[in-house]
């Protein structure tokens, strides 16, 4: 399975997390299944609210997931239509927390009343 998780920079599993899907300097692409992964910058990075591309990006690359501390109500739905799904990370700290609680089966899917409404939201 492929999972998407937003990066606040590029330092291995020890990579934190960002807070925000759309406005994360980096993503990590990781497959659960082998346990491997990579980071790659997120070109759509700068952008107006609620004006999130990334998403587009990841149908392309087959992904079944994504794992965030917080994401707007327009992205999440924007990703369920396109058939990823969404998982909040329980304010993990890093790609290796985050990915470790989503193999335990301990994340819940993102619901509308848990997206953010602007960036001050957590």
């Amino acid at each position: 399975m492929k999972v998407i998780v937003p990066l606040d920079e590029q330092a291995g599993q020890n990579s934190r997390m960002s807070e925000h899907f759309g406005s994360a300097p980096y993503f990590a692409i990781a497959d659960s299944e082998k346990s491997v992964f990579e980071i790659i910058p997120n070109t759509s990075m700068h952008h107006d609210h609620g004006q999130c591309t990334p998403a587009n990006f990841f149908s392309e690359l087959g992904v079944n997931a994504l794992l965030c501390n917080g994401i707007g109500a327009g992205a999440a739905n924007k990703l369920r239509m396109m058939g990823i799904d969404v998982y909040m990370a329980d304010m993990s700290p890093t790609l290796e927390t985050a990915l470790s609680r989503f193999s335990q089966g301990t994340l819940a899917k993102v619901t509308a009343e848990k997206t953010c409404h602007g960036h001050n939201c957590h």
